[in-house]
């Protein structure tokens, strides 16, 4: 179990380590230190939503010349549904988990799942995901798979990607088959779409073959995983949700590590969220230069529809959350909404 006052070593040294970086410049020294091997697990490809741990390994390799040194296992090291079982049982350091996945490990973390959450923009996620972090409930959650939440992740709200002709009313999408993550899996539910959970490399193919008619995901992972390719129509203002998608460690790996490798480890977050925030960014300007090549449809919902759609499909999303998660399932929301307001993008 990670001592309360390495908690709060954690969660205040990224944020303040990042003011001195800032204050100091860069530091001129290699950081010296006995050797170090970490093994991240990872799914998927290299991507924009994997760039902040491809600058932390560049980053930490070069500060200590190799010393410390970080594999990143893209499909690798394990199956995406078992990296909480992989860090728990310390077979792996680090890992990118989704935290929708597997709902009932990470039961009020999946509040990220909620759809139509405000959380446009990358400074309202860091701010919300950081003030998760900081909950002891949420720390709790990890602490039972032996881990902590290091960072999170900016995921663009995930819109919908489909074949054949574009939906004109929500009644357009009934008996409709979606791949959807989580909570907005439910959220569809509510207006007659079967929702189906694929982990994101199975998700090309089933669409091809027509296994799912559309596809949830934002704008570049659609490209990433290619499903632009097989789509005619995509929403570009429905803003479905997200998901939880942090960085989490091994707890007992972290306290092994030496002070000075915990110092660069902090160090390396702020390296890796403004990599984050540069690859999604450009990522994202990218999809549409792909949609607009392929010559897939841009679906843009009027006010009306996407209120219709929200009140329809997520009121009762939150509604069922917040009642089967009783009063800290109220407080965790509330804990979102807060931070969510009081980010600035």
């Amino acid at each position: 179990m990670l001592r309360s006052s390495c908690w709060k070593t954690i969660f205040t040294g990224i944020a303040g380590l990042a003011v001195a970086t800032m204050l100091s410049g860069p530091a001129a020294a290699v950081v010296d230190g006995p050797s170090v091997t970490w093994r991240i697990a990872l799914f998927g490809k290299p991507r924009a939503a994997t760039a902040h741990l491809e600058r932390m390994k560049e980053f930490i390799e070069a500060e200590t010349n190799g010393k410390f040194s970080i594999t990143l296992g893209y499909g690798t090291l394990g199956d995406p549904k078992e990296f909480l079982d992989l860090i728990k049982i310390g077979s792996v350091q680090g890992a990118l988990i989704v935290a929708s996945y597997t709902p009932g490990r990470l039961p009020l973390y999946n509040v990220m799942g909620l759809p139509f959450l405000p959380l446009n923009g990358a400074n309202t996620q860091r701010n919300v995901y950081e003030a998760l972090h900081s909950d002891p409930r949420i720390q709790a959650e990890f602490s039972a798979w032996g881990a902590f939440p290091l960072m999170g992740n900016f995921l663009p709200p995930y819109e919908l990607i489909g074949k054949g002709d574009q939906p004109t009313s929500l009644a357009a999408l009934d008996g409709k088959r979606a791949r959807v993550a989580g909570l907005q899996g439910k959220a569809l539910e509510n207006i007659g779409v079967v929702p189906t959970s694929l982990p994101a490399p199975e998700i090309y193919n089933a669409f091809d073959r027509g296994l799912v008619d559309l596809v949830a995901l934002p704008h570049y992972a659609h490209v990433s995983y290619k499903t632009f390719e097989v789509g005619d129509w995509v929403t570009t203002n429905l803003g479905l949700g997200t998901i939880g998608f942090p960085t989490i460690v091994n707890i007992d790996a972290w306290e092994k590590l030496p002070e000075q490798y915990k110092e660069l480890m902090h160090r390396a977050v702020e390296e890796g969220y403004t990599a984050l925030h540069t690859a999604v960014a450009a990522s994202d300007e990218a999809s549409f230069a792909a949609y607009k090549k392929k010559g897939i449809t841009l679906l843009e919902l009027g006010d009306a529809e996407i209120t219709q759609f929200r009140a329809a499909a997520g009121q009762p999303v939150w509604d069922e959350w917040v009642s089967e998660h009783g009063q800290d399932g109220k407080e965790v929301l509330d804990l979102v909404m807060k931070a969510a307001a009081g980010a600035t993008n």
